[in-house]
């Protein structure tokens, strides 16, 4: 492990193995969890790519990641979950620089986006936590054999999530607390269903969810809250809940430790807000989701 300023170390040592010669996507990897996911794989030796909608804050990740490893190997690919076309440009980006990608992070989310509606036509919420993230697993897929493990970023909200009448992309009044819960049991569901009826050759399907940690979710400018609700909202999370460097510990673990085709890996604390991470198990109500095929039957928008 590469010397560095990041926490944790005995932790890091005892838990995780080197990932060199190892190529990492990291979605959402410019800030919050995925960023720290970066930090934690360039320790470890990974080659590490960003995955990112914009490029200024891709760019200004891939600097501040570069002054922090030096000899370190990170750059940024542009990607848009909201958008489908952008989905399929960036997994054929991905096709020509890559033979194998090892680990598959999936970081990239939104809560009380701006947008209502994604490029495509669907509600914002679960058609970038759940239906983006789903169709770009799909498509670098090929890129991933027995060996791979893709790694997904749910949230302790997936066992409140809803599904209306088996319709997975039935609209919400707002965009806001349903929506993401719904957003991330989907999500849960579908890894859970793909652990189970995963094919011959396939990558390890993991969940990991973080706990609670203050990150950029709730920015003004991610987010269609009042500044007053955010600034609030940030105050309480960096006094109550751990950070987000802790936070990601769980994804490490899931990349680099001894972690098995359909763990569900969470923090250890009280209800699972904060702690190291321990293995955990999917609520019972994603269970059911999973078992159930219509959950993931979308109707056009």
């Amino acid at each position: 492990m590469k010397k560095t300023t990041l926490g944790y170390q005995k932790w890091r040592e005892k838990h995780l193995t080197p990932l060199t010669g190892r190529v990492a996507v990291v979605t959402g990897g410019n800030s919050g969890i995925g960023f720290e996911s970066a930090r934690g794989l360039l320790a470890l030796g990974a080659e590490v790519v960003l995955a990112c909608r914009s490029p200024e804050r891709g760019a200004d990740a891939v600097k501040r990641l570069q002054s922090e490893f030096p000899g370190g190997h990170v750059s940024v690919e542009l990607v848009d979950l909201a958008s489908f076309a952008s989905i399929d440009a960036f997994a054929e980006n991905l096709r020509g620089r890559y033979e194998k990608i090892h680990i598959f992070l999936h970081c990239a989310g939104v809560y009380y986006p701006r947008e209502a509606r994604t490029v495509d036509g669907l509600p914002t919420t679960v058609g970038v936590n759940f239906v983006g993230t789903v169709r770009l697993s799909g498509a670098v897929l090929p890129l991933l054999d027995a060996d791979c493990r893709m790694i997904f970023t749910t949230s302790l909200t997936d066992r409140f999530g809803r599904v209306k009448g088996g319709d997975a992309l039935a609209p919400d009044k707002t965009e806001g607390y349903p929506a993401y819960a719904r957003s991330k049991h989907l999500l849960s569901a579908y890894v859970c269903r793909a652990a189970a009826t995963r094919g011959e050759g396939q990558p390890a399907f993991i969940a990991v969810h973080p706990g609670i940690t203050a990150t950029d979710l709730l920015s003004p400018a991610k987010t269609s809250h009042k500044p007053l609700f955010s600034r609030l909202g940030h105050a309480f999370l960096y006094v109550f809940t751990h950070s987000p460097e802790k936070a990601a510990l769980t994804a490490l673990w899931a990349a680099a430790g001894n972690v098995e085709n359909g763990a569900c890996i969470g923090p250890c604390g009280l209800f699972g807000i904060s702690g190291f991470p321990h293995r955990t198990r999917f609520a019972p109500s994603v269970r059911k989701s999973a078992c159930i095929s219509k959950t993931f039957r979308a109707k056009k928008p």
